[in-house]
């Protein structure tokens, strides 16, 4: 019959406990960290890397702003070439057929879209919380809503150019730029040009909406002229904060 003799287990003293936990603890402390700045560190790249996406689309925006506002200053001066004739003998020849040119111009359409990919990426992926710094921060949200003013101004603008449009239909005979008669070598003729109403209240309301769409041009020319050098500063201000190499 074999006996079996249990060994001798050496107890462990409370130093040594205590050195154990400690190590454990240490190894677990330290991996948190370590993982912790591998994270803020991937964190800090990214940011870097939305603000960079960002600078170059804001530079899109500022090359858009200055078109947009060298087309609308240019169809404000081709809008009161139409208005000038209002106090004109539309009857005669050579005057209505300088106001038909005029007025091809009504309607005329050049709106400012911002380049959003990135601020869409910012705020559908919760990108928002990598931006650490809070006056970079601000600035985006505050370029974010003067991109809505515009926007909003955009309406107004847009509907005094549909009833301009509305206006000069009621008066115009577009159907003249279909007949050779009219047009020729891509030029009008010097056939008496026809107008589908002579109702003075309707002429007189065209040049009412024509008056009112240079308004809303001019409002709309406003409110991009204020927006424009802060997103040039804007562009400079985030290439600093990010030491970003300027173009």
């Amino acid at each position: 019959m074999e006996v079996h003799h249990h060994p001798n287990v050496e107890k462990k003293t409370f130093k040594e406990y205590f050195l154990e936990f400690l190590m454990i603890f240490l190894a677990v402390t330290m991996g948190f960290f370590a993982e912790s700045l591998r994270e803020n560190i991937a964190d800090k790249d990214k940011e870097k890397e939305y603000i960079t996406s960002l600078v170059q689309n804001l530079k899109d925006d500022t090359a858009s702003l200055v078109n947009v506002l060298a087309e609308n200053k240019m169809k404000i001066e081709k809008m009161q070439d139409v208005m000038s004739f209002s106090l004109k003998n539309l009857s005669d020849r050579a005057i209505r057929k300088h106001f038909f040119k005029s007025c091809n111009f009504i309607g005329y359409y050049s709106v400012f879209k911002s380049n959003d990919a990135t601020m869409m990426q910012l705020k559908n992926s919760g990108g928002l919380r990598l931006i650490k710094r809070k006056n970079v921060a601000d600035s985006i949200s505050f370029y974010d809503n003067m991109v809505k003013i515009i926007y909003a101004a955009e309406v107004y603008y847009s509907n005094t150019t549909d009833y301009a449009i509305k206006a000069a239909r009621e008066v115009l005979d577009y159907s003249v730029t279909y007949d050779s008669s009219y047009i020729k070598n891509d030029s009008l003729s010097d056939k008496p040009l026809p107008f589908i109403s002579n109702d003075p209240q309707k002429i007189k309301m065209l040049f009412n909406m024509v008056d009112y769409e240079i308004g809303a041009t001019k409002n709309y020319v406003t409110n991009l002229k204020r927006r424009l050098p802060f997103a040039i500063r804007l562009i400079s201000f985030l290439e600093k904060e990010y030491n970003l190499k300027t173009e």
